[in-house]
C-alpha cells in the first residue's frame, strides 16, 4: 500500500507542475533515480512482464533503462529483444523512402507491374495504388485481409480516396521494393537501415537463434507463450517476416533509428519534409475533443504522413507511431522542434500494458497529446 501511495504522489506531482509544451524534462541523477524506482513499482503495479524505456532529449539520448523479466528468472537488461508490433512499420518506411531518395524507387508510379496480389487480379482498381498511397494508408485496404468473411485481400475504399489504417499496405509495399529490385525486403532493411546504423540487435524475420534473448509473451493468467505465437493457434514460421509487424529490437537500436528518422539521416530535404506532412487524415479538429484532460497538449489534427504518425499542435508537430496486439504495448516519438522523444516498449497483456502506458507517460511527458488516446483505448476495452 505504502509503495502504491508513493507511486500514486509521484504522478500527482508530475501532473500538477506540467507545463503544457512540446518538450521533455531534463534528467538528473536525481530524476533518473526516481524514474528507476517509479517504473519498478509501475512494472510490479500493473503486471507488466517487461518494460524497455529511452528518453531522448535534443536528438540524443540521456536516460534508458529496462525493468521486469526477458523470461521466467532471467532480469530484462540492454540486451532484452522487444517485439515491437506495429512500430515496424517506421522501419520499413525509412527503408522505402530512403531507397526513394537513392532513385531506386518511386512514390508515385503504379505498384502493379511489381505485385499484384492474387486476390486482386480482376479487380481493376489496383492498377491506381501507388506507394504514397501505401504509406499514407490511403490504400483503401482494410487492416488485414483475414477481418473479412471471405478471409481475401479487397478494397473497402477507393485507393487513395480517404484513410484507412492498414497492415496489408505494408505488407503490398515490401512486395512492390523486392520485386522491382530483385532483392528479397528483408536484406533491402539490413542494407538500407540497420547495417548504415549499426543496428546489430534489430530483427525483421523470424529466427529462432534471436528466441532466448526476445521478452516473453505472457497471457493474464501468466501462461508463456513461445515467440511469435499468439494464443490463437498461429505461430509465424522460421525464416519469415512481417514488413508491417513483429519487428524484435532493443530498446538502444530503436533509439539509434529514431533519432536517424528524426534528423531525416539517408533523406533528401524536400522527402524529409513530404514524410513530415499529413497526407493521410485521421481525425480534424472538429472530431477532437481533450475537454477531459485540458493539462495535455491538444492535436488539431490526427493523420499519417509517409509512414509515420503525425499528431499536429498549435505550434510543433508529434512525429511517432505506436504498436499494440495481445500481448505489446508500444511507443515512439518525438517533438518536431525540440527533438526530445520517448521509446516506451511494455511486454504484458493488452488492457494491463494501456494502463502502464497511461502511467509511464505521465511519468516522462505528462502534458502528452498520446495520454487522452491511450485512456479511450483503455475504457473501451475495459467494456
Amino acid at each position: 500500500m505504502i509503495t502504491n501511495l508513493v507511486f500514486l504522489c509521484c504522478l500527482f506531482c508530475l501532473h500538477a507542475t506540467a507545463q503544457t509544451k512540446p518538450d521533455i524534462e531534463d534528467i538528473s541523477d536525481a530524476r533518473a533515480a526516481m524514474l528507476n524506482d517509479s517504473f519498478k513499482q509501475l512494472v510490479d503495479r500493473h503486471k507488466i512482464n517487461t518494460a524497455g524505456v529511452a528518453v531522448i532529449k535534443n536528438r540524443k539520448v540521456i536516460w534508458q533503462n529496462q525493468f521486469g523479466l526477458q523470461s521466467p528468472n532471467i532480469p530484462a537488461s540492454s540486451s532484452t529483444l522487444f517485439n515491437v508490433a506495429s512500430l515496424t512499420k517506421t522501419v520499413t518506411a525509412e527503408t522505402i523512402l530512403r531507397l526513394v531518395t537513392q532513385n531506386k524507387l518511386a512514390l508515385d508510379e503504379p505498384v502493379v507491374p511489381f505485385w499484384l496480389d492474387p486476390d486482386l487480379k480482376s479487380n481493376p482498381s489496383a492498377k491506381q495504388l501507388t506507394a504514397r498511397m501505401l504509406l499514407t494508408h490511403t490504400s483503401g485496404f482494410m487492416n488485414w485481409r483475414y477481418f473479412s468473411e471471405n478471409k481475401k485481400l479487397s478494397f473497402i475504399h477507393p485507393p487513395g480516396s480517404k484513410f484507412g489504417y492498414s497492415g496489408e499496405g505494408f505488407e503490398y509495399l515490401a512486395k512492390y521494393a523486392e520485386n522491382k529490385l530483385g532483392i528479397p525486403f528483408e536484406q533491402l532493411v539490413k542494407s538500407t537501415v540497420f547495417k548504415p546504423l549499426g543496428m546489430n540487435n534489430a530483427f525483421l524475420g523470424v529466427y529462432e537463434k534471436n528466441f532466448s534473448r526476445i521478452a516473453k509473451s505472457q497471457d493474464e493468467n501468466g501462461k508463456v507463450y513461445r515467440d511469435y505465437c499468439t494464443p490463437y493457434g498461429y505461430c509465424s514460421q522460421e525464416g519469415s517476416y512481417s514488413a508491417a509487424a513483429n519487428l524484435v529490437i532493443t530498446v538502444e537500436d530503436y533509439a539509434k533509428f529514431l533519432i536517424s528518422s528524426m534528423q531525416g539521416q539517408g533523406l533528401s530535404s524536400e522527402l524529409k519534409e513530404d514524410r513530415n506532412t499529413m497526407q493521410g487524415i485521421q481525425f480534424d479538429k472538429s472530431d477532437i475533443d481533450c475537454s477531459s484532460l485540458p493539462h495535455v497538449l491538444c492535436p488539431t489534427k490526427l493523420g499519417y504522413g509517409l509512414g509515420w504518425g503525425l499528431s499536429y499542435l498549435a505550434h510543433d508537430k508529434l512525429i511517432g507511431h505506436r504498436g499494440t496486439n495481445w500481448t505489446v504495448v508500444s511507443i515512439a516519438y518525438y517533438y518536431q522542434n525540440s527533438g526530445d522523444g520517448l521509446i516506451i516498449f511494455l511486454n504484458a497483456p493488452n488492457k494491463s500494458g494501456m494502463a502502464g502506458m497511461i502511467d509511464a507517460l505521465y511519468l516522462l511527458d505528462p502534458d502528452s497529446p498520446e495520454i487522452h488516446g491511450y485512456k479511450l483505448r483503455l475504457a473501451r476495452a475495459n467494456r
